[in-house]
């Protein structure tokens, strides 16, 4: 007895450490996050020095890739390996390339070269890897034959200097991939136009010359992606040529100026408290995959990065990722993304790799043999490396304090899935005007989402349907002409709670004062057993005035007669939407703005899109509460529908004694997580510990519990 009762308090002061321990680690992060602290790094003469230490002088290639890594593509040839057809895709690539004209200096709309940039990217990539290893010359030829007519361009297009960075990528691999196929004359005059269009222009940037710029994104706080993508090219490139005489000095200010400040911008990119990236899932690859090229080719030269990717917020930003995603890998798309966007994106193979945790990477490996050729994914597979299954078990994902939170009843493709989006109205960075909007999907069918990103150069675009709140699944108070969200509101998650009934919470009040509303709640449970999703609003206004929500969808809507219900039909998927508060009916409304807002012309067509909505007029006080529940095969309405529960009363339900309300272990907890730690100790995520789950925060203490009863019941 004595024993167990040693071993209890040993498991529960080891939870309690774990739990302390990473709250302290939060704060230590989100304080050294504010200083100057820059890593390892020294300077851009180290790194040129540490280029020479590792290598020797003049060794490639050495810019992410290696002979030794080139070698073992090699022994995948003709395999059906996952890298077997990667590989093959490789060799139709450069083999379609083959017979295309180089790219021309085209500038389409009178701002950008960007997508000649990495169209000429993709092609030196593909045709230079396919030389080192296929061995045929052929590629290389084709390849120097593409960056010797970027070379023929007036610039590299530095106004818009997105392009530029894209194109010095492309000059990076290409003289660090071709540099024993070229001749001496050939690598000068590579080096010679990489130095004159590229690094050149950036040290303009970096010491502020003047200069014209569509934006001036070194000079930008707190910044954008364009940190990460210009800096990473820019690094790459002076990693490429940083031990020739002639680049040596350029390339070292270059070195120093990106590394810093992209070491600062990670750290203030990528959410420690939940990873979230706020310029949304789209821009969050752009940035992260750069962040990975740089980070790869600082190591792969030198043998380390520095510290600069190494931080808690940018490890949590996968599960950014995964959760704001579909069980089908579909984003919940926010901000200036495009709707339901494939999530299981290549720069996952080098976070896998980064943090060890090889189920991230799994996720693009099961993309591979149906996508496209994307060269980022030879440059980081390993599937040695890859678990052969993986089970997500936390199903609930948010945090008081967060910008983000979702929820789902299973990982399998079958499960309910919603997510809740709140955060910061930032237009600058990429932001519409859509704190509070929600996403449903059920069965691998999105019923309610997001329409996607207008197009840049619209003009009054801020104003335009897709960017104000009218154009997104929440609310819109008192319309008019000026914008139905505040901007610079921020509403994070107020209530966190996982479980059975799962819930997030946010205060949208910041958003709506300038609409008349004294206080605006809007909370998204999920009823897990019952498959039913719940999003309800409890609004006071100053004055009785009008309140809108809306939930778009590509569905078709059938409203019932008297307006309290209606059925959503995808595809052949059916979703049953019923109005549980006293207030409201339903109507349907096509997906364009209200007679109040401005004109916008040239706005994208919306027409695929419909959204249900509820509008009350002469409102004060008030609670809108809709429930969600798809329906099966055969049903025309569900056989359960819940009752109305004013937020305050959303509280976790607990069952079987696995967790108190307040989600504290109780002693038969306890002695049965020391059960299963010692009868299953293989059955968790990534053959890791419970310890080790809470930790990293993939569990929380309610997740584990449900995890436990589950393994033990097995």
């Amino acid at each position: 007895m004595k024993k167990q009762l040693l071993s209890i308090l040993l498991v529960m002061v080891m939870i309690i450490n774990i739990m302390t321990a990473h709250s302290f680690a939060e704060d230590i992060g989100s304080v050294s996050s504010a200083t100057e602290n820059q890593g390892e790094f020294i300077d851009g003469k180290q790194v040129i020095s540490d280029i020479i230490e590792k290598n020797g002088m003049y060794t490639h290639p050495r810019i992410i890739m290696s002979d030794e890594k080139f070698e073992k593509l090699k022994a995948n040839i003709g395999n059906d390996s996952v890298t077997g057809i990667l590989l093959t895709k490789l060799r139709n690539e450069a083999d379609r390339l083959l017979n295309q004209p180089v790219s021309q200096y085209e500038i389409p709309d009178g701002i950008r070269l960007l997508e000649t940039s990495k169209r000429i990217q993709r092609r030196v990539a593909a045709l230079a890897m396919a030389y080192n290893v296929f061995g045929d010359e052929k590629y290389a030829q084709r390849c120097y034959e593409e960056l010797e007519s970027a070379c023929s361009f007036k610039d590299w297009n530095p106004s818009h200097f997105l392009d530029t960075a894209e194109m010095s990528t492309a000059f990076a691999l290409g003289y660090d991939w071709l540099y024993h196929w070229m001749n001496d004359d050939q690598r000068l005059f590579i080096r010679e136009n990489l130095i004159e269009k590229g690094l050149t222009q950036v040290m303009e940037d970096y010491e502020d010359k003047p200069r014209t710029r569509t934006y001036r994104w070194y000079q930008d706080y707190p910044g954008d992606n364009w940190k990460l993508v210009c800096n990473g090219s820019m690094n790459m490139a002076a990693l490429a040529i940083g031990d020739e005489t002639d680049a040596r000095n350029i390339a070292s200010e270059v070195l120093t100026y990106a590394y810093k400040e992209s070491y600062s911008f990670v750290r203030r990119a990528y959410s420690a408290k939940d990873g979230t990236y706020s310029e949304g899932l789209g821009y969050w690859d752009y940035a992260t995959y750069y962040l990975g090229l740089y980070s790869s080719s600082l190591t792969s030269a030198t043998g380390t990065d520095y510290g600069l990717a190494d931080f808690e917020g940018l490890r949590k930003s996968v599960d950014f990722i995964r959760y704001m995603s579909s069980n089908t890998s579909k984003s919940f798309s926010f901000g200036d993304d495009g709707d339901s966007r494939d999530t299981g994106w290549a720069v996952l193979l080098w976070l896998g790799d980064y943090f060890n945790s090889y189920d991230i990477a799994a996720t693009r490996i099961a993309k591979i043999p149906n996508n496209s050729f994307n060269y980022l994914d030879l440059l980081w597979i390993d599937e040695d490396k890859i678990p052969d299954s993986i089970e997500y078990s936390p199903t609930d994902w948010g945090k008081v304090g967060a910008s983000n939170a979702s929820f789902r009843n299973t990982w399998n493709e079958s499960g309910v899935v919603a997510a809740l989006h709140v955060g910061t109205n930032n237009y600058k960075y990429h932001g519409h005007y859509d704190l509070g909007s929600f996403y449903i999907e059920s069965n691998g069918t999105r019923f309610f989402t997001d329409l996607g990103n207008e197009q840049y150069e619209l003009p009054n675009r801020q104003y335009s349907y897709r960017i104000r709140a009218e154009g997104h699944n929440t609310l819109v108070i008192n319309p008019s002409e000026e914008l139905d969200q505040q901007e610079g509101a921020e509403c994070l998650i107020s209530s966190f709670s996982g479980g059975n009934e799962a819930y997030a919470v946010t205060d949208l009040t910041d958003a709506y004062k300038s609409s008349g509303a004294e206080s605006v709640v809007r909370g998204l449970k999920m009823i897990k057993d019952k498959e039913c999703v719940v999003i309800q609003d409890e609004i006071s206004l100053n004055v009785p005035g009008e309140v809108y929500w809306f939930a778009h969808t590509k569905g078709q809507i059938e409203v019932s007669k008297d307006g309290r219900s209606a059925v959503v039909t995808v595809d052949s998927e059916k979703m049953w939407v019923e109005i549980i508060s006293d207030d409201g009916k339903f109507t349907v409304m096509n997906a364009e703005s209200l007679p109040t807002s401005p004109v916008v012309p040239n706005q994208t067509d919306n027409s695929n899109y419909r959204k249900l909505a509820v509008h009350l007029t002469n409102t004060k006080d008030t609670t809108i509460s809709v429930a969600c529940i798809p329906l099966k095969q055969g049903e025309i309405r569900p056989s359960w529908t819940p009752s109305m529960k004013a937020i305050s009363e959303w509280t976790p339900r607990t069952s079987e004694g696995d967790v108190n309300a307040d989600g504290v272990f109780n002693v038969s907890d306890v002695v049965a997580l020391q059960k299963w730690l010692l009868a299953v100790p293989n059955a968790s995520i990534s053959d890791r510990k419970a310890g080790d789950l809470c930790k990293d925060e993939r569990l929380n203490i309610l997740d584990l519990c449900l995890m436990k009863r589950k393994l033990l019941n097995q």
